[in-house]
């Protein structure tokens, strides 16, 4: 397989997060659903898809995904 092929591991880790949690029937954009994710002992969680709006000082900021939990209402 040439490098071209692969899938690059951000790529794979949000498929598998969209696959994991997103519901297209529910409010709250896929990287929203994700976000609001409580599964803490999934081994992606640390590394989980968040919306820029999530990032500060280049870290997920918990206060901020608890807004968009309370938002989309999971």
């Amino acid at each position: 397989m040439s490098t071209s092929q692969r899938t690059s591991l951000r790529a794979a880790i949000n498929e598998r997060c969209r696959e994991c949690i997103v519901d297209p029937l529910s409010r709250g954009s896929w990287r929203e659903q994700v976000a609001a994710c409580v599964s803490s002992n999934c081994a992606l969680h640390a590394v989980r898809p968040v919306p820029r709006s999530c990032i500060v000082d280049g870290l997920i900021c918990r206060a901020a995904v608890a807004t968009v939990r309370e938002r989309i209402d999971v």
